[in-house]
């Protein structure tokens, strides 16, 4: 992702001080974007498997004489332990470095494992919290400053993953009591699936598991408005998802987004009409409604 937008930024000044021509830049982008990345030899793969393989064992070795001996040591030694860990592993993945994508691969590993230690350190030196949401957001900084140094397949799982779950602790945190929390963790969900939109339509992460992430994020998001909430505002949540993601679809044609669309406008459509309704000529009206509605986005699409 950062060689492109390297790319895009060098074009564009090219083109700004007349270098070249705005559709020699665009026939040097398309050129670039089509273009695959040499394979990895042979003996590279071979030497990442054994790497990966080596390394599981060495963690299994070390969690079977360490589980022998934990109920022995403190609090304190054991975040000590979790934290050494924790920094060999990010100093490890910085010595690794990204020259090569094998390389790239295993230090976007080892970042993830460091932030996983990093949670697992101040969730031990703070035990006494009902829910580790400063433990979290430690990781979640190891994680994001590791995706930042190598854009990989794990590290934006485990960037996600923490920054989705996170959000849902500091909701905990701020409401205690549980009440309106499902307002609160949907209207979450619809900023997160959206900025993670966003930021893979700026092509600052991967673009099929961004569009992925963010369109089930979003997607989720209407499904607990409408279990938990009130339901007028998850139809309008659902109304929005299905028409943003069905506009940017015929931008940058990703099939996650259509797939949100049409998921959003199936349900929708039929959880409307059924709970307006009910009974099974509700069910049959809902399914001729959610087609009606596929079939008119299908003509507009294709229009």
């Amino acid at each position: 992702m950062a060689d492109t937008r390297k790319l895009d930024t060098a074009l564009e000044a090219l083109v700004h001080d007349g270098s070249l021509s705005a559709d020699q830049a665009d026939l040097v982008r398309t050129q670039y974007e089509s273009t695959e990345e040499p394979s990895d030899s042979r003996k590279s793969v071979l030497a990442e498997i054994a790497g990966y393989l080596g390394g599981t064992f060495v963690v299994i070795a070390v969690t079977i004489v360490t589980a022998r001996q934990w109920e022995a040591f403190t609090e304190l030694q054991r975040g000590i332990l979790f934290g050494a860990l924790a920094i060999a592993l990010f100093a490890l993945g910085t010595f690794v470095g990204t020259s090569t994508a094998v390389k790239s691969r295993l230090a976007g590993l080892l970042f993830g494992l460091a932030a996983g230690s990093t949670t697992g350190t101040l969730a031990i030196l703070d035990s006494n919290r009902d829910t580790p949401t400063i433990a979290f957001l430690a990781g979640t900084a190891i994680a994001l400053t590791g995706y930042y140094m190598v854009q990989t397949f794990v590290g934006h799982v485990v960037l996600y993953g923490y920054i989705f779950i996170t959000g849902i602790m500091a909701l905990s945190d701020l409401m205690p009591d549980g009440s309106g929390m499902a307002i609160y963790v949907g209207t979450y969900f619809l900023a997160l699936g959206g900025a993670w939109i966003f930021f893979t339509y700026r092509k600052f992460v991967d673009q099929i598991l961004g569009y992925i992430f963010g369109g089930a994020t979003l997607f989720i998001a209407t499904q607990v408005l409408f279990i938990d909430a009130e339901h007028w505002l998850s139809y309008l949540s659902m109304i929005a998802v299905a028409g943003a993601t069905a506009w940017l679809y015929l931008r940058v044609h990703a099939w996650p987004l259509v797939l949100t669309a049409v998921l959003t406008t199936t349900v929708g459509v039929g959880e409307f009409v059924a709970e307006t309704l009910g009974g099974s000529l509700g069910a049959a009206l809902g399914l001729f409604a959610a087609g009606t509605a596929l079939v008119t986005s299908s003509l507009l699409a294709l229009r």
